[in-house]
């Protein structure tokens, strides 16, 4: 039986389950657009959470869907006649945000404990 190099699609999986709390954790401190939204999170992660559109957009549908995150506003684009829809967290985000983070203290609690100071 040949191992299989599966580590790209680990990484992809891990960083989807990650980008729901990173997120809702954005969208806590403020309403934001989409591509506001993919920027920031991209900047303020020095690119580690890149999220493209096929990736975001269904996370926001999904959150929304969920009741997580609601419509805030919707606004015309400067010069492009566009709609951006504007997203806030709900009460049941903030308490999905919560749960989310205690769950990323954890991991990281255990990836020290583990790896060592060195690794994480």
């Amino acid at each position: 039986m040949q191992d299989k190099d599966v580590s790209g699609d680990d990484r992809s999986q891990f960083l989807k389950g990650v980008a729901r709390t990173l997120v809702l954790r954005l969208l806590s401190e403020r309403a934001m657009y989409g591509y506001e939204l993919a920027a920031a999170l991209a900047q303020r992660s020095e690119g580690i959470f890149a999220l493209g559109q096929g990736t975001l957009y269904p996370l926001l549908y999904s959150l929304e869907s969920k009741g997580l995150i609601e419509v805030a506003r919707e606004e015309l684009a400067p010069g492009s006649g566009r709609k951006r829809r504007y997203y806030r967290v709900t009460p049941a985000g903030r308490a999905e945000l919560d749960s989310g983070l205690t769950t990323l203290r954890d991991i990281a609690r255990g990836m020290r404990l583990v790896l060592g100071a060195k690794y994480a």
